[in-house]
């Protein structure tokens, strides 16, 4: 299909903040020879046996909350109240906080204060360096101070903060939860990390998609762009689910993001704003070039993703396709090159159908199937699904939840809500699994909030189907006009000025496609006052006799 590309000019791009976390960077107190004989905190035991027999009651049926991996402890430890601080050369200082909880495959934590200055670090790494994510920056800093962090292996976990001389008291870090993790990632008895708590029927991503498959359609490029647009979401600390990057019709780069409406928990259609994503991580690009392909041997590979995403705010969600689209609180920086996923909000059924998902929060797997889907009332819910009746290479499980449901043109088409496929051995037990349907989740909802075409499709173009493509390209700079153009100061405070080299018209479009305001631009310099608008984020498309350029606003 032909793809209509709006530019950004050079100027914007100054102005887009961007966070990243990853492991890929060491602690400082490694390299230094530092004393750390430091009292741990430690937390009360765990009823494992009592959890579990929750998760088996939970895991049954229709899913009404996300796959819990974790048990929360509350805990009030912070910068004043816990730990240690070490004064360094310069008046840098570190502080470090011991955190066991005996028998935990995994911890992470829940902050409900986390504000850090410019140039503080924060670091979480296990006790025996083999695993660790940092560093956390001032680039997380969220309005109303939660953040989640990512998971460390290990049962003995430690918090570094460094604070440089400068900006000496200004950082806050609070932790009210600390998640003992008992399922859903692996430490085997031996002490040794591994990352296969899935079935092993399930099969990894980089494995032959085509595998099997006597349909003739081919998978191959397909699974290559999905695999940078798939993320594996940790929820508040304890859930996991499974979720999508996606495209809008603009092609500007929103980091629109596609899940099941069961993994808010029993959240009201159209929660919105009233709906907190700040304690939301997404992990991406999370898979393994050495890849296991349905046998009982282990996948090895990377332990976590190496690029994390904090935090996200619901713009839909609703109960009866189980969709669920936010935006990422972050644009994901241009270098990770991340693929936004195309969408097919069409009734007609799809012949052929690849899901790509992380099963009990495991690396990111595939599973196929060759049939033409039909469409279901699951268990007679109300909640209208396509029906995978017995996948034909690999299965879905907890903590696939959320993940897309592709056609063989690469475009989405549904998102799993649940069902009872899993492993028998190396093969799947050939019962069905269900998607929320993408046509119903586009049209069906009553308002923005409850159905997706108002955020991709904010124009109303009144497209059926619609191509993804890499950030690359989406930001690209390649002009389709030689519109000479320049907009600032971006963020606007109260106006902001546009110079144009020729006369034209413009109109300034809310996030949502609805016109804030439009006039006509002369020739020069031109000032347009937003004094009125709310901050947010808003579109200025700029019309001339034989061109069209579109320029995203933030209003501050």
């Amino acid at each position: 299909m032909m793809k209509k590309i709006f530019t950004f000019c050079a100027l914007l791009v100054m102005f887009v903040t961007v966070a990243q976390v990853t492991n890929e960077k060491e602690p400082r107190s490694w390299s230094m020879d530092l004393n750390l004989n430091i009292q741990a905190e430690i937390m009360p035991a765990i009823d494992i046996a009592s959890l579990e027999q929750e998760d088996e009651l939970v895991d049954e049926g229709i899913p009404t909350k996300p796959y819990r991996f974790g048990e929360k402890i509350d805990v009030e430890l912070d910068l004043f109240n816990s730990g240690r601080w070490t004064e360094l050369q310069n008046g840098d200082r570190m502080w470090h906080l011991n955190i066991v909880s005996q028998g935990a495959k995994t911890i992470n934590l829940m902050m409900d204060r986390y504000d850090l200055p410019a140039g503080a670090e924060l670091y979480i790494y296990n006790d025996e360096h083999t695993d660790r994510i940092g560093p956390y920056t001032n680039a997380e800093n969220q309005e109303d101070g939660i953040l989640g962090t990512w998971i460390v292996y290990g049962d003995n976990i430690w918090l570094e903060y460094y604070e440089p001389s400068n900006v000496r008291g200004l950082g806050r870090v609070s932790i009210d939860q600390v998640i003992h993790g008992y399922r859903g990632f692996g430490k085997d008895e031996d002490n040794f990390l591994k990352l296969n708590e899935s079935g092993a029927c399930n099969v990894d991503v980089m494995c032959n998609p085509n595998q099997g498959s006597t349909n003739g359609v081919d998978w191959t490029t397909i699974r290559n762009n999905y695999r940078h647009a798939v993320a594996r979401i940790i929820i508040n600390g304890a859930g996991l689910c499974t979720g999508t990057l996606v495209n809008n019709v603009r092609e500007d780069g929103t980091p629109y993001f596609l899940t099941a409406d069961h993994c808010l928990g029993n959240t009201n259609d159209g929660a919105g704003a009233s709906f907190n994503g700040s304690g939301w991580s997404f992990g991406f690009d999370w898979f393994t070039t050495t890849p296991d392909c349905a046998t009982f041997a282990n996948t090895t590979g990377p332990l976590n993703p190496t690029r994390v995403i904090s935090g996200a705010v619901l713009r839909a969600n609703r109960r009866t396709s189980d969709v669920a689209l936010f935006e990422l609180n972050q644009t994901p920086p241009a270098s990770w090159d991340l693929y936004y996923a195309g969408w097919n909000n069409s009734t007609t059924a799809s012949t052929a159908q690849l899901s790509m998902h992380h099963p009990s929060g495991d690396i990111m797997k595939l599973a196929r199937n060759d049939q033409t889907v039909t469409t279901i009332n699951a268990q007679n819910t109300g909640i209208i699904c396509w029906r995978i009746a017995d996948w034909d290479y690999g299965v879905t499980e907890g903590g696939s939840s959320g993940s897309c449901l592709i056609d063989p043109n690469g475009r989405i088409v549904g998102q799993l809500l649940g069902g009872f496929a899993a492993c028998n051995g190396t093969v799947d037990n050939g019962t069905e699994d269900w998607y929320g349907k993408m046509d119903l989740s586009w049209n069906a909802g009553f308002n923005a909030a409850t159905r997706l075409r108002d955020w991709l499709d904010p124009d109303n173009t009144g497209v059926t189907v619609y191509d993804g493509d890499f950030f690359s390209t989406l930001s690209s700079n390649d002009a389709i006009s030689n519109i000479n153009i320049s907009v600032y100061p971006n963020p606007v405070q109260e106006s902001f000025k546009v110079e144009i080299s020729e006369k034209a018209s413009y109109a300034i479009y809310t996030i949502s496609g609805q016109v804030l305001m439009s006039g006509t631009l002369d020739a020069g310099t031109n000032t347009i006052n937003m004094n009125e608008a709310a901050n947010g984020v808003y579109f200025i498309k700029v019309d001339t006799d034989s061109a069209s350029e579109s320029i995203k606003l933030i209003k501050e």
